[in-house]
């Protein structure tokens, strides 16, 4: 598949003046924020659980065309994920470089530095890296997933309906645990090419699994990013959020 055909994530960008939101009064909170990825600011939603939570982060990375906002699925997931006691940042990680769809190699670094600083910024904050996981959707999900296999100091990644035709995979210099989520019926990332991913990442000794939402396509509906959220954080319960984790 050619990457300019790669369909945007079905959120809708906002104005927010100053970028200083915050929700009032329900839990969990999120706010807008920015931090720096080589002196760059990128636009962030940063999530708190009510409480301690899990003493996890996650970042999640969005699909091509993607914007960050206080509302549609993303933002829905994100909250999902601190109701179950995780940080979440949601960085715009095209604020590094921006996507003219044709993505040399510099622009694919810059958009994984994003996440690798994202995950530092959980940790500058007293997360335990082995309680850091990411999160990414489409095109995001190589920028995770491949982004974790690198420099990052993520423990866990999760990759949702991406494949080797996003983008060609890098070999692995770290070895953590990923999980590939696609959609039975997707036409813009193909069931094969995700399966070639997760070979590659295998014959790399990497521990990746593969688990399918039934009858989903790319473009997935409410009830298919709840059961993406149950699956999601089962695996994370599993790795970044036991609770015997400190021990």
């Amino acid at each position: 598949m050619h990457r300019r055909s790669l369909l945007a994530v079905a959120v809708a960008a906002v104005s927010l003046p100053g970028w200083a939101w915050a929700q009032e009064s329900a839990e969990p909170a999120y706010e807008g924020l920015t931090f720096e990825s080589h002196g760059k600011p990128i636009r962030a939603i940063h999530y708190r659980p009510a409480g301690e939570g899990r003493r996890a982060a996650i970042v999640m990375m969005h699909g091509s065309g993607g914007r960050i906002t206080n509302r549609g699925p993303w933002h829905e997931l994100a909250m999902r994920f601190a109701g179950d006691g995780y940080q979440v940042l949601t960085p715009l990680f095209t604020d590094a470089f921006p996507d003219d769809g044709i993505r040399p190699e510099r622009m694919m670094e810059a958009w994984r530095d994003v996440g690798e600083h994202a995950i530092d910024w959980f940790i500058d904050r007293g997360v335990d890296r082995r309680r850091t996981a990411m999160f990414g959707y489409s095109l995001g999900s190589y920028v995770a997933v491949d982004g974790a296999l690198g420099n990052s100091r993520a423990a866990a990644a999760i990759g949702l309906a991406g494949g080797v035709d996003v983008y060609t995979p890098r070999v692995p210099r770290r070895r953590i645990p990923v999980l590939m989520i696609r959609a039975e019926n997707d036409t813009h990332v193909l069931p094969r090419n995700t399966a070639a991913w997760v070979a590659f990442l295998r014959e790399h000794d990497i521990n990746a699994r593969v688990e399918v939402i039934e009858g989903a396509g790319h473009l997935f509906r409410p009830p298919e990013w709840a059961e993406i959220f149950t699956r999601a954080s089962a695996f994370y319960a599993g790795n970044i959020g036991r609770l015997d984790q400190d021990n």
